[in-house]
């Protein structure tokens, strides 16, 4: 794989080194994967805001509007940051530009006044249903190097990564709050 710059050094070779720097018990298989998870969405993102581009949205945009089209319902500002894995600070500027272009709506929440409900409009819903069968072959073609069996292999081992992530985080006790089901287990933990 080349590298943009003056090197053009592997995954493969850039660990490998840092191996031999760290000696015979570093594991670097760990790195690697992380890199190459790492480079691997780069990638997939770059391609992804190129697609969203031409529509005035970005990937939070895209995502967040696509969340709220699955759910049964309006969804809270939190639990709407929580599945997105963005920061509830963060999302309401988010919100904000989406609400102002007419593709999410937002209302006082009737249960807790402090609080807002937010659910796909019907521009957004329009919006979808003429970009979702385009996108749908965007992710097959950017797929196309993985058989289906691939697929399905590669999803169940990123669940299996992001179980072991939280599963890290529970036991140091320390919580990533930008991980989906994080709620979940703050609510569990409390007296």
């Amino acid at each position: 794989m080349r590298m943009v710059g003056n090197a053009e050094m592997s995954i493969s070779d850039q660990v490998a080194r840092t191996a031999s720097q760290f000696g015979p018990e570093f594991d670097a298989t760990s790195l690697t994967l992380t890199m190459t998870l790492y480079r691997a969405m780069a990638v997939f993102d770059r391609a992804h805001a190129s697609e969203l581009a031409p529509h005035g949205l970005n990937l939070v945009q895209f995502n967040v509007i696509s969340v709220l089209n699955r759910a049964d319902g309006p969804m809270t500002m939190g639990d709407l940051a929580q599945a997105v894995s963005v920061r509830p600070a963060n999302l309401t500027s988010v919100i904000d530009g989406l609400v102002k272009r007419g593709l999410v709506d937002r209302e006082l929440n009737p249960d807790d006044r402090r609080s807002f409900l937010v659910r796909v409009s019907g521009a957004g819903e329009q919006f979808l249903a003429t970009f979702l069968p385009d996108h749908w072959s965007f992710l097959e073609t950017v797929t196309a190097g993985l058989s289906t069996r691939q697929r399905t292999q590669l999803s169940k081992l990123l669940e299996r990564l992001t179980q072991s992530v939280l599963d890290a985080e529970a036991g140091s006790g320390e919580e990533l709050p930008l991980v989906a089901g994080g709620a979940a287990r703050r609510e569990a933990k409390a007296p």
